[in-house]
């Protein structure tokens, strides 16, 4: 009984030890992260000569705690950088870093195993990741971006696209801005699956800031907020263009909808194809300021979306037999049906431009019209402007 007795409480003095031991373990990583988020917060150094310094001396704790002449002779900040970093040592990081785990974020470091691989071998990835809500898995994702000021087709386009992904389980990337953006957001909100937001400003920041039912919504549907930039930063113009290697590099490939000739989409676009990643376009009307950015890119090689379930198919998303489309081919339509059919493309046009195209008359049109839309083949856009259907 006494072996007993002395053999339980040998039993249970390794449970405490390892539990203390486990608890010293949680408390020392959570102080080498509240390093990483002072080091992350440092904006103005190069994300590369962070991750650099880090590697060098093996834990930003270490980096922290170097003296301003071993930081010299490292020769690797210049000098204004070097008294940003000195400066920055004065604040109090810990009251600081109370402040962000009241937040509820996540901080993922570039030495975290939980940092994505997508970004970690891009030209310049970010030093962190700061996320409300999940990160993107393993998973298949797609990047859609676009005009902030799109057409309703463009929207259309964007919310059907993003429904489709997220129906087959493909994660959707984009940006939250007004228009393309939102619009592929609230699509994959639709479907099953999880849509992630990549924001130039903190992630705590709601911006536009008439979006926060789409923020909150991504968040509590598996999807998260991400952000290179530690809580409270503000959106400024030049924090947008960082963000879009980003949303390229999390994405396995990208879509652009909407563009004008000189948009940040087509930033987006240029820093896909430096990762490697194919990137698609909608194709526009000659001479549609809206589509100038697209039609560039489908003229410099970009592929060209001209069907939804022709593109997740080729994609190896949509497996052949589940592409069930509404052709004409399989549908037996009347000779008049057929003229009107023909004339119409994926862009609205009116009902005049309609009957000066087949030479029908306005009765004959409206029922061919009526029939078109009953068969899912023809979609009235807006009054009296008539596409085929998506």
């Amino acid at each position: 009984m006494h072996e007993l007795m002395n053999t339980t409480k040998e039993v249970f003095g390794k449970i405490e030890k390892n539990g203390e031991q486990g608890q010293a373990a949680k408390n020392q990583a959570q102080e080498n992260l509240k390093y990483d988020f002072w080091l992350a917060s440092l904006l103005y150094i190069d994300s590369r000569k962070r991750i650099r310094v880090r590697e060098m001396c093996g834990s930003a704790q270490a980096v922290y705690e170097l003296k301003e002449e071993t930081l010299k002779n490292m020769y690797l900040f210049t000098d204004t950088e070097l008294q940003y970093l000195l400066e920055s040592r004065k604040k109090d990081l810990s009251r600081i870093w109370e402040c962000f785990l009241a937040k509820n974020m996540q901080l993922i470091p570039y030495s975290s195993r939980a940092y994505p691989d997508k970004l970690r071998h891009i030209a310049q990835p970010p030093y962190a990741i700061f996320c409300k809500g999940a990160m993107p898995d393993a998973r298949k994702s797609v990047g859609i971006v676009g005009a902030r000021m799109c057409s309703e087709y463009g929207r259309s386009i964007a919310t059907k696209l993003g429904k489709l992904l997220a129906d087959k389980d493909v994660q959707v990337i984009s940006g939250m801005a007004l228009g393309i953006d939102s619009a592929s957001h609230a699509g994959a909100l639709q479907g099953k699956g999880s849509t992630f937001a990549v924001l130039g400003c903190g992630c705590d920041v709601c911006y536009p800031k008439n979006a926060r039912n789409l923020y909150e919504n991504i968040q509590s549907s598996g999807g998260g907020i991400l952000s290179e930039y530690p809580p409270g930063t503000e959106p400024m113009p030049y924090r947008f263009p960082e963000r879009n290697r980003i949303i390229s590099a999390l994405s396995d490939c990208l879509v652009v909808v909407e563009a004008k000739k000189k948009s940040g989409s087509l930033i987006t676009a240029d820093a896909a194809l430096e990762q490697g990643k194919d990137v698609y376009a909608v194709p526009g009307r000659f001479g549609d300021a809206l589509s100038e950015g697209c039609n560039a890119l489908i003229g410099q090689g970009a592929g060209i979306i001209y069907d939804l379930d022709i593109f997740l198919e080729n994609l190896g998303y949509l497996p052949e037999k589940e592409a069930e489309t509404t052709k004409i081919k399989n549908i037996s339509l009347a000779k008049t049906e057929q003229l009107v059919y023909c004339c119409l493309d994926l862009h609205p046009k009116h009902i005049n431009y309609i009957i000066e195209e087949t030479g029908l008359d306005l009765l004959t049109v409206l029922r061919d019209l009526g029939n078109l839309k009953r068969y899912r083949l023809v979609q009235e856009t807006f009054q009296n402007y008539f596409s085929k259907s998506i």
